[in-house]
């Protein structure tokens, strides 16, 4: 598709009646909806995938592994992946980005001009969401950032075949629109499993070709002749306002807004994932509620207004921010109609997931009549122990963070943490990291501390993965403006976090091809700092390598390294041999340094007395030198 496509074409390709695939065999699987998402930019075509792992999103990327026509890479962090995808998009193919909200913050700076420029190629940038925080440091809605902030198109899918489906018709109306189309799953999209339609791959390349076009391409604060002087920012600004009334147009036609006509005059509103709890709802009542599935943004404001005629109160069910609430009654208030809107905004939890409570209760609030249907909690009848957050059984990131905990308090200094596996140390029974807050933050704020006048020594603990992502500009501002302050990268050769992903220190890319390795000592050379390499699983030559860094006036690199146990193992890489850990009744004398400070899971009291786990401890060792009493053996 061309950029001067009619309106018509696009609505076609929105409505579902474009032109079918000439090989009409089609196979059902059931996969991950990450999976799904993949196989739809797959059978659309894409050329360039690259991402930085984050989960929900990180099986988007790792399935495109499959196809080696496709160039699929993790980048060094999402705003690089952006970037490059932008590049392929310029060369007329079709790329796709994959990040989680986290990461979507990061590529903020290049969005608000990539929106500006437009695309060539269909390019499709996947936002994967995680309402609750299950598996983030935060909640956050991404469709405030990249459809209120910056303009673009925004598929919010209700499922994992409605996500396949989105994906397809985002690089089609890519091209025809020359926007940058945004997916937006959450959690609970991105890992439900479902059946699938597989349909055929289109397999012939398009010749990668650029065309120079600076007027475009080239944004900086020069003024046009041909636009009778106005300023280039100012121009492209208007061009992409101008893009959503065409974007206006095509959402009206979408099968991804519709109106499920009901009984009464409470009418629910599905948003994305939010539609399946309406279903539900549906279902468990068995009553019939009028409902309006809004899975696009901007919204069909035709639609919106011929639902509204037949109800009087609108809920809406979204996550999490109030986006399509507040547009609602943006909507409803010029029109004139006097219907009411309730969501986020002071009627359902303002935080958290949806869920078939969330959605019943609320019904329940409008009409008491719907309170039996409001599932209740019960009472267990068993006391689970609460699962405390930790490294896995012979992570050496527990020596190193037990290493660092016996310096820390003995100079009384301050640890700011960051990112990664290393992360539970600031948790029960560790408590080492005083500060966690985004990708490549510790290391900044460890700066912070150092230069407040804080006389005390400053450690920031940083993963490998996150040192390349967002630590290095961090270091050599530290370095640079003379701070003093140690820097701990605890290096073990992958992305362990978010499932063992490759990164610009490992051996191996994401197909597994052997690349260059970049060295974390030789960044820190360059910088002219000291720099010690250390085997966290030996505590005391760790131990010994922060004492001597804090007497360093300046900053001191000390790289732990060694292997992730769990990934290397699976590997065949590392093996801790047939070694076995027990302890002495008559030397342990209930300390409980083992469980308070160092917080192995396959340490356990049985009484007064450390026991250890057989089935769970793999050998590591570490306990021993924990142990001043020599109890484990």
């Amino acid at each position: 598709m061309t950029g001067d496509q009619s309106v018509m074409e696009r609505e076609a390709v929105m409505n579902g009646s474009a032109e079918a695939p000439a090989d009409p065999e089609v196979e059902q699987r059931f996969v991950m909806g990450n999976e799904a998402i993949a196989r739809g930019a797959v059978e659309a075509g894409v050329r360039v995938v690259a991402g930085y792992p984050g989960t929900p999103a990180s099986e988007i990327l790792t399935s495109h592994t499959a196809y080696p026509d496709i160039y699929v890479e993790w980048s060094t962090n999402e705003i690089v992946a952006l970037e490059l995808v932008q590049g392929a998009s310029l060369c007329n193919q079709r790329a796709m980005a994959v990040m989680k909200h986290n990461g979507t913050n990061i590529v903020t700076d290049f969005l608000m001009h990539m929106n500006f420029t437009g695309v060539r190629g269909g390019l499709v940038l996947i936002s994967a969401d995680d309402p609750g925080g299950n598996s983030s440091q935060n909640e956050e809605d991404t469709r405030i950032l990249t459809h209120t902030y910056a303009h673009l198109p925004v598929f919010d899918p209700s499922s994992a075949a409605e996500a396949k489906a989105m994906v397809q018709a985002a690089f089609k109306l890519s091209e025809s629109t020359e926007l940058c189309f945004v997916l937006r799953p959450v959690m609970r999209v991105c890992h439900s499993r479902t059946l699938v339609d597989f349909e055929p791959v289109q397999t012939t390349p398009r010749p990668a070709d650029f065309i120079n076009d600076r007027s475009r391409y080239v944004m900086s604060a020069v003024v046009e002749k041909s636009a009778g002087g106005q300023m280039r920012p100012v121009i492209r600004h208007r061009w992409l306002n101008e893009k959503q009334r065409e974007l206006e147009a095509l959402v009206e036609a979408s099968p991804f807004n519709t109106i499920e006509p009901g009984a009464g005059r409470i009418g629910l509103v599905g948003c994305g994932i939010g539609y399946a709890y309406c279903k539900e709802a549906v279902a468990i009542t068995g009553h019939n509620f009028p409902i309006l599935k809004l899975c696009t943004l901007p919204l069909p404001r035709e639609k919106v207004l011929a639902f509204a005629e037949g109800v009087d109160t609108l809920v809406v069910f979204e996550e999490t921010e109030p986006v399509v609430e507040r547009m609602l009654k943006e909507i409803l208030y010029d029109s004139g109609k006097q219907v009411k809107v309730l969501g986020r905004s002071g009627f359902l939890p303002a935080e958290g997931e949806l869920s078939d409570r969330v959605v019943l209760q609320a019904i329940a609030d409008l009409d008491a009549s719907y309170q039996g249907f409001v599932p209740q909690p019960f009472p267990l009848s068993v006391s689970a122990p609460m699962r405390t957050r930790t490294q896995c059984v012979g992570c050496s990131h527990r020596g190193l963070l037990h290493a660092l905990k016996l310096v820390a308090r003995k100079t009384k200094g301050i640890v700011t943490g960051d990112i990664g596996c290393h992360d539970a140390g600031a948790f029960p029974p560790m408590e080492l990291q005083s500060t966690i807050y985004c990708m490549g933050a510790s290391i900044p704020m460890g700066s912070g501390i150092a230069h407040s006048g804080f006389d005390k020594p400053v450690f920031a603990i940083i993963g490998d993965s996150t040192f390349f992502h967002s630590g290095v500009t961090g270091l050599i501002n530290a370095v640079h403006n003379e701070t003093k302050l140690v820097v701990i990268v605890a290096d073990n050769r992958t992305t362990a976090m978010t499932g063992f992903q490759p990164h610009p220190g490992s051996a191996e890319n994401v197909r597994g091809d052997q690349v260059r390795q970049v060295s974390i000592e030789k960044i820190a050379e360059a910088l002219q700092v000291p720099v010690q390499t250390v085997n966290p699983y030996n505590i005391g030559e760790t131990v010994a390598a922060l004492n001597e860094a804090v007497k360093n006036p300046g900053v001191s690199v000390i790289v732990a390294s060694a292997p992730c146990y769990l990934y290397a193992k699976g590997r065949g890489e590392i093996s801790f041999g047939d070694r076995t850990v027990s302890v002495d009744p008559e030397l342990c004398n209930g300390c409980r340094v083992c469980i308070d400070y160092f917080g192995c899971p396959s340490i356990q009291f049985d009484g007064e007395k450390a026991s250890v786990d057989p089935l769970s401890c793999v050998g590591c060792m570490l306990c021993v030198d924990v142990c001043k009493r020599g109890a484990f053996l």
